[in-house]
């Protein structure tokens, strides 16, 4: 009887070792999260926002990464892009979930430049690839890095960069 229970205590520790060594797949819970996070870029569905966004939503977007804080102020950055490309649209590419609290999205944003805000209007369509890395905590978002090409997408636009000019000694 001693050495039954010594087995089957042996195959219950090794039963939980096992169930706790196994990885969560996150995107079950997570994917339908992130897909209602494009719509409201996509669509400017700002209220779902509300259901899916922790209050204290960070945003950081290059060139910076400067920390702007608040769930206020992804709707206003979502508000002014949607302004100044009415068709603007993010089409998730791929996705890999990181860990347990991160996911890295990679994307092709397209948007033509109609509206006032962000850039002056040009009317041009524009392209770019990039990538996000979307954190999160107790199904909900908690921020976003935003990373991509801002001398491809203003080139697009028109825009061009002059160097400065060099004296020679």
């Amino acid at each position: 009887m001693k050495n039954l229970l010594s087995f089957l205590l042996c195959l219950l520790l090794i039963a939980i070792v096992f169930i706790s060594c196994q990885k969560k797949d996150y995107s079950v819970e997570m994917n339908p999260i992130i897909d209602k996070y494009l719509d409201a870029w996509n669509n400017g569905n700002l209220d779902i926002l509300d259901e899916i966004t922790s209050l204290d939503f960070e945003l950081r977007i290059n060139p910076d990464f400067e920390a702007n804080e608040g769930r206020d102020f992804l709707k206003e950055s979502i508000t002014k892009t949607r302004t100044a490309y009415p068709d603007f649209l993010v089409e998730e590419d791929k996705i890999l979930f990181v860990s347990d609290t991160a996911v890295v999205v990679h994307w092709t944003i397209t948007g033509t430049n109609t509206g006032k805000g962000i850039h002056p209007p040009t009317g041009k369509k524009t392209s770019s690839n990039g990538f996000s890395v979307i954190f999160f905590a107790d199904g909900k978002l908690t921020g976003e890095w935003i990373g991509y090409s801002d001398l491809t997408w203003v080139k697009q636009l028109g825009f061009t960069i002059t160097p400065p000019s060099t004296e020679e000694d």
